[in-house]
């Protein structure tokens, strides 16, 4: 388990503050930037960064930990788990550590992370800041993409979200009708691109969401840049969405490689044996879900009936992704399961922190599509008019609107007073 530590700042059972890796290889930056860091400075802790098994060279089977065999050992409660070890061993080893209160600090999964130890090792943790947490298991995780088109409207107007929902919809009417080669062909597409097999139709229109959603979940200020690009195309919604696509795979057709939309190449993204996506993968097949669809078929909901992203990716396509990139045993039967047992687990987000959680604090971006599945209602969580996931890890800064200061001085509080 690689860490990195910066003890500075630290005096004699000043606290332990740790921010928690999670499905990234880590680097130093969190332990000189950052409001875990000022936090750290300003009450003389210690600071760690630790990374989650699996993902960076934190490889328990070294190269041989992604095949399937060696996957067993990666799970969520292992992780939980490590942590937990990790806090025991620091304290033995340092006797200046001994009597440190420890926080933990965590955005996306590994605030996920950092409210759940709370669960699991009350015993170690006084407290901990979660920021952009998903903690409701589910495997058909639509509303995120509801989200994504919702934030657009949001940011940028009516007219970006519009163009983007007929370009999809064009789109979708150009595979119904076998049109579509043309696209295909400016597009770069590779020749055994099968537009009328349905895993590589809903792959095209996957990939495609994920630029979307990309853009709407890394930084808030990113969206104005793509509604902008979208709508300086002068020519109506359709022509302008087909303009687009052409521009942003533009730099593909000045290599020599062709772009491959297939979902042998989806798959392959989580087959390849020495690479952290597959590792994620293994855990949203097993415990979590979380898959981003967008075919509405049955399902009640309030967005309008025409759908910003088309309905072209079902959970189905999802789930035959795990079952090719795991075997046959990897079944839409054992993921309910496994999501069942985390919720189980760990209850949701429809808490009473009164009763659970009372020693977290939760943060959401409002345009974040994550938000969706965390906590973001009662006296210790925060939606974040205007900004997107994991936004409000940075330290105090003047640029930053007076309501996103203003949280991170609260969650500065909140955590002072458990220290």
């Amino acid at each position: 388990m690689r860490y990195y530590r910066n003890g500075k700042y630290h005096r004699n059972r000043g606290p332990i503050f740790i921010f928690v890796g999670g499905e990234w290889s880590i680097s130093p930056g969190f332990l000189v930037t950052g409001l875990t860091h000022d936090m750290a400075v300003e009450n003389a802790g210690m600071l760690f960064y630790t990374e989650h098994r699996y993902y960076g060279p934190s490889l328990p089977h070294g190269e041989q930990s992604f095949q399937l065999d060696q996957l067993q050992h990666l799970s969520i409660y292992q992780s939980l788990a490590d942590l937990a070890h990790f806090i025991r061993f620091q304290k033995k080893e340092n006797p200046r550590l001994r009597q440190s209160k420890v926080i933990l600090v965590g955005g996306s999964y590994s605030g996920s992370m950092v409210a759940w130890m709370t669960q699991l090792y009350p015993d170690l943790i006084a407290a901990s800041w979660a920021s952009s947490a998903p903690l409701l298991a589910k495997a058909d995780f639509y509303e995120y993409m509801e989200v994504v088109s919702h934030s657009i409207r949001l940011s940028y107007g009516q007219n970006c979200s519009t163009r983007i929902q007929k370009g999809f919809h064009h789109l979708a009417k150009l595979f119904d009708e076998n049109h579509i080669l043309e696209l295909l062909q400016k597009l770069n597409s590779c020749e055994d691109y099968e537009p009328n097999d349905p895993l590589d139709r809903a792959a095209f229109f996957n990939g495609l969401g994920n630029y979307f959603a990309l853009i709407v979940q890394s930084y808030s200020s990113n969206i104005p840049q793509l509604c902008e690009t979208l709508l300086s195309l002068n020519a109506n919604d359709e022509e302008a969405f087909e303009g687009f696509l052409e521009l942003l795979f533009a730099e593909g057709k000045r290599s020599s490689d062709c772009q491959d939309f297939s979902y042998k190449a989806m798959l392959q993204l989580f087959s390849d044996p020495i690479s952290g996506i597959r590792a994620w993968f293994h855990q949203t097949c097993n415990e979590f879900g979380w898959y981003t669809t967008t075919e509405r078929i049955n399902k009640s909901s309030t967005s309008s009936s025409a759908p910003t992203f088309a309905n072209q990716v079902p959970l189905s396509y999802y789930e035959r992704l795990c079952l090719d990139a795991f075997g046959p045993e990897q079944t839409p039967e054992r993921l309910a399961l496994g999501i069942e047992q985390t919720n189980n687990h760990f209850g949701g987000f429809q808490f009473n922190q009164s009763e659970r959680y009372a020693e977290v604090f939760f943060t959401h971006g409002q345009l974040d599509p994550w938000r969706s599945l965390g906590k973001q209602k009662g006296n210790q969580a925060i939606v974040l008019r205007g900004y997107s996931h994991c936004e409000d890890l940075g330290g105090i800064q003047v640029r930053d609107s007076v309501q996103m200061n203003l949280a991170k001085l609260r969650v500065m509080s909140f955590l002072r007073r458990h220290i």
